[in-house]
């Protein structure tokens, strides 16, 4: 028989303890931060909110607006949990129309951090700033200096719990989780300036674009979503579902472009998310998701947001017929754009096509061209006799290509000039212009693998690709880590089909080993990814060398011989003279 000594006895957490329990339902990571902070803002009524973080979010996230600022009397019970101004009553809960309402945000930020908050309303004669000190618990409340409106400091994330720190992510991930949410956010709100600054530079800033929405969605999504999607504007029975639809031809590897909104709120909601699928049919390849940014308006009696502390989830009274009118909704917009064949179902729209035209298996040693590769020096004439008097009438920047010295050297002629132009260093160069040109644009080419490539890797590289599949993902390259020792690789930049596919991924790898903590940055990996095409070395034809060549004219020569040596040398008669006289 059990001694009833040894039974554990029931007692009451202290109160700084039960404070840190809570805030991991509603604390994830610094990203979870800005989103209840952003909520805060835009319930106060700001029309300009910035958001600062330093080192992704693990040394400081601050948030500030110019809303209508805390009450004097009320900077004490801001940190009180289930303390609140959006709801007062049991009636109020069955018609919630603000963002935060659930009185945990500030008291669990306050909980897990650093924190210092100033307010300031437009009655006050000055601010009020409340700091917070997790550890000791001790507060403070002082008289301070700023405009109206409210900032929201935290610093040194779980600090005070260092159990939940060890699981945060790298700089680079925790600050794409918290660029994610700014985005979404953004796209709640059209009549507000957002703006996103790390590490004290600014990064993103959003003007307020009410009477031109367009602008902001250009802005998140891209100029290709903006120009090619879909308008969405359809009422039924008290529910609005608008917005934009992206077809066939701009659907993705996966979910990341799926914004939805309820009643202004930002939702990931799978009853709607499946009504967006299944809006398609089959059009869309396995592995395929829609693009969209689509509002819902409804009546709030009808919803119930409280099933969630992060307040992500939503549930309906009528989840069936919500469903139907935004899947019924979002059939009729693509039957009438003529991006859904529903006579021939699984077969991919004209423009889907044209993205993805062969639906070929791309192997890790895929050749495109049959060039033929020697050993040690050669020479190649690129251009036919009969061509070259004609090629030279037109040629312009460096010319026409005419031997092809070795896979690396070719020689060019530019009138009565010769070039020897550094045939693997320009096309590196070109090829990251036009990577970088496409990712500024947020439109990366992808091709998807259909057979994956499998790569046998350490547990360096193995731990590298899992921390960094999301910014890798950004870039055009999708990994997933299958095993302790392998890397599947699922998609690459269409630019660079041509390459090693492993060689390709070891290379960035060593790139993201080497950066560290410094984050090596998207553009960073664009150039390795670049330099390792650069690499191949096979033997050059006229079309290849005549393409790279127009593809430095439309970088700019000026800006490329300036800034980037060894690129091309031009080679004067005088010069050629006087190299044989010595």
């Amino acid at each position: 028989m059990e001694n009833i000594a040894t039974i554990p006895r029931i007692s009451e957490l202290p109160a700084t303890l039960a404070s840190q329990i809570a805030a991991g339902e509603v604390i994830e990571r610094p990203a979870a931060v800005v989103k209840e902070l952003l909520d805060n803002s835009i319930d106060a009524g700001a029309d300009n909110v910035t958001v600062s973080v330093v080192d992704g979010g693990h040394k400081l996230i601050s948030v500030s607006d110019n809303g209508h600022g805390i009450h004097p009397e009320d900077i004490e019970l801001a940190l009180r949990r289930h303390s609140t101004s959006k709801i007062n009553a049991q009636s109020d809960l069955d018609c919630i129309t603000s963002l935060g309402f659930r009185g945990e945000a500030l008291a669990s930020i306050a909980a897990v951090s650093g924190f210092l908050l100033v307010s300031r309303t437009e009655q006050s004669d000055s601010a009020w700033s409340l700091s917070f000190d997790p550890v000791s618990g001790n507060s403070d409340i002082r008289p301070a200096a700023r405009a109206r409106g409210t900032t929201v400091e935290a610093a040194d994330i779980f600090q005070a719990t260092p159990a939940r720190r060890k699981f945060m992510r790298s700089r680079t991930t925790e600050y794409l989780h918290i660029t994610e949410i700014f985005k979404r956010v953004a796209c709640s709100r059209f009549n507000v300036t957002f703006t996103l600054v790390h590490n004290d530079k600014t990064q993103l800033r959003y003007r307020a674009c009410a009477d031109n929405m367009i602008e902001r969605v250009e802005d998140v999504f891209g100029r290709r979503f903006a120009a090619e999607s879909l308008p969405v504007n359809y009422e039924s029975e008290g529910m609005r579902l608008w917005g934009w639809l992206g077809g066939s031809s701009l659907s993705r590897s996966q979910s990341d472009r799926q914004f939805c909104f309820v009643n202004g709120r930002v939702v990931r909601d799978k009853k709607i998310l499946h009504a967006v699928r299944a809006a398609f049919d089959d059009s869309l390849p396995t592995g395929r998701y829609p693009t969209c940014l689509l509002h819902l308006d409804i009546d709030p009696s009808i919803t119930d947001i409280n099933v969630h502390p992060t307040k992500s989830e939503i549930r309906f009274r009528d989840n069936r017929g919500v469903h139907d009118f935004i899947n019924m909704s979002l059939r009729d917009v693509l039957k009438a754009a003529h991006s859904l064949d529903l006579s021939d179902a699984g077969v991919m729209s004209e423009a889907g096509r044209q993205e993805y035209p062969q639906r070929q298996v791309y192997g890790p040693r895929q050749q495109v061209s049959q060039q033929v590769r020697e050993a040690g020096l050669f020479y190649r004439n690129l251009v036919s006799a009969e061509r070259q008097d004609d090629l030279l009438d037109k040629a312009a920047g460096l010319g026409v290509p005419r031997l092809a010295l070795s896979p690396e050297v070719v020689l060019a002629q530019r009138n009565e000039d010769l070039i020897l132009l550094n045939y693997r260093a320009i096309r590196a160069y070109v090829l990251d212009f036009r990577l970088r040109q496409e990712y500024m644009n947020e439109r990366v080419r992808r091709r998807p693998l259909l057979v994956p490539v499998h790569m046998e890797a350490g547990n360096l590289q193995v731990d590298l690709a899992g921390q960094y599949a999301e910014l890798l993902d950004t870039i055009g390259l999708s990994l997933r880590v299958v095993s302790a020792n392998t890397i599947s690789i699922r998609e690459i930049p269409v630019l660079l089909e041509e390459a090693d596919i492993r060689a390709l991924v070891s290379a960035v790898l060593e790139a993201l080993r080497e950066a560290g903590d410094g984050m090596a940055s998207e553009q960073r990996l664009l150039t390795i990814m670049a330099g390792s095409m650069g690499k191949l070395m096979e033997s050059p034809s006229n079309s290849m060398v005549q393409d790279v060549l127009n593809g430095l004219d439309r970088t700019g020569l000026d800006t490329a011989q300036k800034h980037h040596k060894g690129l091309w040398r031009t080679l004067s008669p005088g010069e050629l003279s006087r190299l044989i006289d010595e």
